[in-house]
This record gives structure tokens, C-alpha cells and sequence, in this order.
């Protein structure tokens, strides 16, 4: 018997490398601002200022999104308010967790934050199954992920039918994977 769709709300958080990343932004708008008020015009140094407000909102709706799961995929909201085209859940083929620690998730993932991009398929050794399910690795070196990763430690991938896999690093990961879990049973 299938299970009924879920709808599970999460939500990432910046962490600290996270928090580093929206000050370094802030501090460098304030030099820029400084710098173009003393050389140029106020109107200038205000315009600096404002595109660098812009780029310090964007920089911590990377970081800090919400998201749904439903009987459509995966919704990211990047702020909470600004929702992104769905992960769609035809495309998912099984969940697992993904645990990587500090020093390698630059490395492994490209960074952090909301993107897309190729990042290194995961290896046994990184991955627990979840619930009943089997691990799933592909064998090849870097495969297109669209990721919304804002600390190490133990995240949810999803692996996609389609060559696209997902990571996310929820706040409650156990609870998002179960969720997924419970969507990719009721799809089929």
C-alpha cells in the first residue's frame, strides 16, 4: 500500500562559514562605499552602497532558505520568500544521507550555498541508507548536482533518474530524508 503524499516544511540555516561569507560582504560594501564616497560623488558612494545591500540579501538568501515537500518535489524558497523552480519528484530515484566534514565539502560540493553546478559523486564511505533503502553510488567522478549546502556534517542527497542529483543540508535531516522517503513511496 502506497503511503499519502507528505508536506513537510524545513529549513536551512546559515552556519558559521555561512555568517563569514555575509560579513566579509558587508565589510567589503562598507570599504567600497567609503572609497567611492571620499574619490567621487555621495550620489555614487550611495549607489555602491545599495548594490552592495542587494548583494548582502542575496548572499544570505543562499544561505538561509525554507522548502517544502510535497507531492511535486521539492520547493526551495531562498529567505523564505522567494521560491525556485521545483526538484521534481519524478526525477528522484532513491535518498540517502551524505555526511562530509569541514575540509572537504569546498572541495567536494564546490562550496556553499544555493547553486547548481558539477560537484564529485558521492563514495560509499560517505553514504547511510535510509530507512529500508539501499545506498546508491554511480562510479563516476563529478556528476551535475543542484545543491543547497550550508554546513558540513550530514546531509540529504537525493539521486536523480535523470543525471542530476541533489544535496540539501536541512536543519532536521532525519525528518526531510524521511519526508522524501515518504514522497518517492507515494509517487510510485
Amino acid at each position: 500500500m502506497r503511503p499519502d503524499a507528505p508536506f513537510y516544511v524545513g529549513t536551512t540555516r546559515p552556519s558559521r562559514i555561512g555568517w563569514t561569507r555575509i560579513g566579509l560582504t558587508v565589510l567589503a560594501g562598507v570599504i567600497a562605499t567609503l572609497l567611492m564616497s571620499s574619490r567621487s560623488s555621495v550620489a555614487a558612494g550611495l549607489l555602491i552602497a545599495f548594490l552592495f545591500v542587494l548583494l548582502t540579501l542575496w548572499t544570505w538568501m543562499g544561505q538561509h532558505a525554507r522548502f517544502v515537500v510535497d507531492e511535486r518535489g521539492l520547493t526551495v524558497s531562498l529567505g523564505g520568500f522567494l521560491p525556485r523552480k521545483p526538484w521534481p519528484l519524478a526525477d528522484f530515484r532513491t535518498v540517502q544521507y551524505r555526511t562530509l566534514g569541514a575540509s572537504t565539502v569546498g572541495v567536494t560540493l564546490g562550496g556553499y550555498g544555493w547553486r547548481r553546478g558539477r560537484a564529485s559523486a558521492s563514495t560509499a564511505a560517505e553514504l547511510t541508507p535510509v530507512g529500508s533503502r539501499k545506498i546508491y553510488t554511480t562510479g563516476q567522478a563529478q556528476q551535475p548536482y543542484r545543491l543547497l549546502v550550508t554546513r558540513a556534517g550530514k546531509m540529504v542527497e537525493i539521486v536523480g533518474r535523470s543525471g542530476t542529483n541533489y544535496v540539501i543540508s536541512p536543519e532536521d535531516t532525519e525528518a526531510t530524508a524521511a519526508a522524501i522517503d515518504q514522497a518517492i513511496r507515494a509517487r510510485r
